[in-house]
């Protein structure tokens, strides 16, 4: 079960380094209080380049940063938003540049929203995923995350709608990356 799975012996940090098993030159992930929307903007459009991918404009960025509960954690290369409402996390969007993809920015980015929200008290985090997005799918279930349902036609491009798989892992009982 995915509520069965999730980090144990969590310290706050305002910063995440690399640990064993990841590049050492990877530079400090930091969840800024104010971030930068055109920043982020900037990295988003960089990292969605498909014409399935929804790019987030300076404005749509500004307005998901407006939102309530609503973090992100950064490096110069790639960030992650996520959004916390009582018990539950929920990964909003989430962009490594493509040049910074595979040498373990994503898991250091992901490790640090994970840690953020438990916390912050939450027991679970969310997310949706393309079914094509094989790096980022594997990514996720060594995080502990499982496919819990599929989103249908949830996302749209110039050839037609594709499905978003709905995933699902819980924080606080065990210890992810496996």
């Amino acid at each position: 079960k995915s509520g069965e799975k999730g980090f144990m012996n969590m310290k706050s940090q305002s910063s995440v380094k690399t640990s064993p098993g990841e590049p050492s030159d990877v530079e400090a992930i930091i969840c800024p209080a104010q971030p930068d929307p055109v920043f982020l903007s900037n990295l988003h459009g960089d990292g969605f380049a498909s014409a399935y991918e929804q790019y987030w404009d300076d404005k749509a960025m500004a307005e998901m940063l407006a939102m309530t509960g609503v973090f992100v954690h950064q490096f110069s290369g790639g960030f992650i938003m996520t959004q916390i409402s009582f018990e539950t996390a929920e990964i909003l969007t989430f962009a490594v540049l493509p040049g910074q993809r595979g040498k373990g920015y994503g898991a250091a980015l992901l490790k640090a929203a994970m840690l953020h929200a438990f916390n912050k008290g939450a027991t679970r985090m969310l997310l949706e995923v393309a079914p094509d997005r094989k790096a980022a799918l594997g990514l996720y279930r060594r995080a502990g995350f499982e496919r819990t349902g599929v989103r249908k036609n949830y996302y749209a491009g110039p050839e037609g709608k594709r499905d978003a798989f709905l995933m699902e892992t819980g924080l606080g009982t065990e210890l992810n990356f496996r």
